[in-house]
């Protein structure tokens, strides 16, 4: 192993020594992220390709840019094609004070390109205290006193060491080359070939065990990843293999990939394989259009409450939802509609490649770019690369208190839980469903929304993929009983054409319009029907149709099923009823009880589904197989669903969240159509 590389004191002491350090940051992997934020940046350079930005993005003259900052070069690399504005944010003040010392460097009218290479490229020491001192005065107050103190010593011992990304790549990395036997030198001397790689593929397969223990606990923060974004996969080794295999067979990264030479070769040797910012042919473009931008000390949320409506024709919000929950990502984007223009393009990757763990993006028409971009993709670090523009209706706004009506004092609380519990001893036998239920809601009835807050938890997250509510919007809410799902969109009635709240059980129909009438305004009660009905009853489509002025196709834009769906006892009939009764757009969108395993045939399967059965409650795990191979077929319907499990009263409950909906496209004007193959089956459904 060559010593410019990695210089162990010895083979033996240096890895014990190096454990040490491991198993303290092992010890403090939870609160490193924060204490690395508080004294310095995480990274010196962007993790993302900015080439693969611009093929996507096709920037151009009137365009203005929102980007989260992280290192600030690849705004950078924006900025050369000449945008009206580009607006970035950070959490991390620390990123922001490197991004702006780069501006005011480039607003100093003395700079030469000489000087911004030597500064940027060489990290010469000599060169960034001259241009420092010339323009120190141009700075922040913050960003003037941090940088005094460190920025001699930044440039002296390398740029590229700087942050924690190059703590990791001057200390970690190198001893788990080390370990693995990784001459990276020897590589570099062939020009790092693919036959150097292939020879000693042992090498990727090393590392790849070595990242799967070292990862999740120790590097990632050191990488910015924070635990919630640590996903399943990033406890298996053919994950890392994967990616380094990427990463060493890239047939580019001896001639145009400079991410990772970077950090090898301490900065960038020379012009010919180095960021556009720093080649010479883009210098002047780059100081020209320094003026472009506009940068924020906030979330993304908050700066897009910042800024006036309908600013941003571009965003590109990197990997940052991936450790937000549905709540948060749901907020963030009703602020990013908010200060977007309809249809505006939003660029975003993923170290997953799905997202489905989040309901709310069920509300967008998002295109998968990862097959056709990924291996483009010099660095290779995120699996998932999406894109959606951004449509003219606006998303749900998911109000998760109760209206004043539907809470309950603590004695009905407990009269209505000692009933439920209760139930199954004091009820009498009866055989048809709709009698069951009444006969198990009845004494429920008003104290049941209160009763079942905290029960039926999957609720808003429900909601929350609702999908763009558009003037004249309809809505069948099967086994809604009391309504208690309206009163999540209580600010959005207005939007609703034609509400219909389905229920076999008319004492929780009664509560819910009498909560209702007390709740919303006349005009938003009359927009909603409360019908005493089977979903599986042969004359549905004509009552429902009575509801939509008579129009037996008009058919409903969403359809919920609300912690019903377990209930009903022919539920196969119910879903394959709701999916006739979906409009040209249309949705159904499901919220119920779960099964722990995938199969559902564990111990504690077997007592969840036997507590929940003394209630009517049917929980199987072959209900989602039939949503997702029968009702609602992947050749005609994009489906999505969310697993995840909440405490209720110390003891871990499964849920699930399922949106079935019918593709559509958001084009570039924020308008949503049904798609090529749902219009096809839309004028076959006609022609019938």
């Amino acid at each position: 192993m060559s010593s410019e590389w990695f210089n162990p004191y010895t083979a033996v002491g240096g890895t014990v020594a190096m454990f040490y350090i491991l198993r303290k940051l092992l010890k403090e992997s939870f609160n490193m992220i924060d204490t690395i934020c508080n004294r310095t940046y995480i990274y010196n350079i962007c993790w993302e390709d900015p080439a693969v930005d611009h093929q996507i993005l096709k920037i151009k003259s009137d365009d203005v840019i929102f980007r989260i900052c992280s290192a600030g070069d690849i705004v950078l690399d924006y900025a050369i094609e000449g945008p009206a504005k580009i607006v970035v944010c950070d959490m991390n003040q620390h990123q922001l004070w490197l991004f702006e010392l780069k501006i005011r460097m480039l607003r100093d009218p003395n700079l030469t390109y000489d000087e911004w290479w030597g500064i940027w490229g060489s990290s010469d020491v000599t060169v960034a205290m001259k241009v420092w001192k010339r323009m120190r005065h141009t700075m922040s107050g913050g960003g003037r006193k941090w940088w005094d103190g460190r920025i001699e010593r930044v440039f002296r011992k390398g740029f590229a060491t700087s942050g924690s990304t190059g703590f990791a790549a001057k200390f970690l990395i190198p001893w788990l080359m080390y370990v693995v036997g990784f001459d990276i030198k020897a590589w570099a001397e062939t020009g790092f070939s693919h036959e150097f790689i292939s020879k000693n593929y042992q090498m990727i397969e090393r590392s790849a065990w070595w990242f799967r223990r070292l990862f999740p606990g120790i590097l990632a923060p050191f990488a910015g990843v924070p635990p919630n974004q640590i996903g399943p996969e990033f406890y298996t080794t053919e994950f890392y293999e994967g990616i380094l295999r990427e990463i060493f067979l890239d047939p580019d990264f001896g001639t145009t990939n400079y991410f990772y030479r970077f950090y090898y070769e301490k900065g960038y040797k020379d012009q010919t394989c180095c960021p556009r910012t720093l080649q010479k042919e883009h210098f002047e473009a780059l100081r020209a259009n320094a003026s472009c931008f506009e940068w924020h000390h906030a979330t993304v949320q908050e700066t897009m409450e910042r800024v006036a409506p309908r600013t941003f024709t571009k965003l590109v919000l990197l990997d940052h939802m991936d450790w937000m929950p549905n709540s948060i990502v749901h907020d963030e984007w009703i602020a990013l509609q908010r200060a977007s223009v309809p249809g505006a393009q939003v660029l975003w990757r993923s170290a997953f490649t799905k997202m489905d763990d989040k309901p709310f993006f069920n509300n967008l028409d998002i295109k998968d770019l990862s097959p056709q971009w990924y291996s483009k993709d010099r660095v290779k670090m995120y699996p998932g690369t999406f894109e959606c523009y951004m449509p003219i209706n606006p998303f749900p706004f998911v109000d998760p208190e109760p209206s004043p009506c539907q809470k309950a004092s603590f004695a009905r609380k407990v009269k209505t839980t000692t009933k439920m519990i209760l139930h199954p001893l004091t009820a009498g036998r009866v055989d048809a469903h709709g009698d069951k239920m009444s006969s198990f809601y009845a004494e429920q009835a008003k104290g049941y929304d209160a009763v079942r807050e905290n029960m039926l938890v999957a609720r808003p997250e429900m909601i929350s993929g609702f999908g763009p509510i558009k003037q004249g919007h309809t809505w069948l809410d099967i086994g809604g009983g009391t309504g208690r799902n309206l009163h999540y969109l209580r600010a959005q009635l207005d939007n609703f054409e034609r509400i219909v709240v389905l229920d076999i059980c008319p004492e929780l129909l009664e509560i819910g319009e009498e909560s209702a009438r007390r709740s919303f305004t006349p005009a938003q009660c009359e927009k909603i029907s409360w019908l005493c009905l089977d979903i599986n009853a042969k004359n549905v489509r004509q009552e429902l149709a009575k509801h939509l002025n008579n129009d037996l196709h008009r058919g409903f834009d969403t359809i919920s099923f609300s912690y019903s769906l377990s209930m009903i006892p022919e539920w196969q009939t119910a879903l394959l009823s709701a999916r006739n009764l979906m409009s040209e757009d249309g949705r159904v969108i499901i919220s119920d009880f779960d099964t722990y395993t995938h199969e559902g045939k564990s111990w504690k399967d077997w007592a969840i589904r036997t507590w929940y059965k003394q209630d009517g409650v049917r929980i199987e795990a072959k209900t989602r197989e039939f949503i997702t191979e029968t009702a609602f077929p992947s050749d005609r319907f994009v489906v999505t669903m969310a697993r995840f499990q909440r405490k209720l009263a110390g003891v871990w409950i499964p849920h699930y969240v399922m949106c079935c909906r019918k593709e559509t496209i958001t084009t570039s004007n924020g308008l949503r159509r049904p798609s090529a193959s749902n219009l096809m089956a839309l004028d076959e459904k006609k022609s019938d």
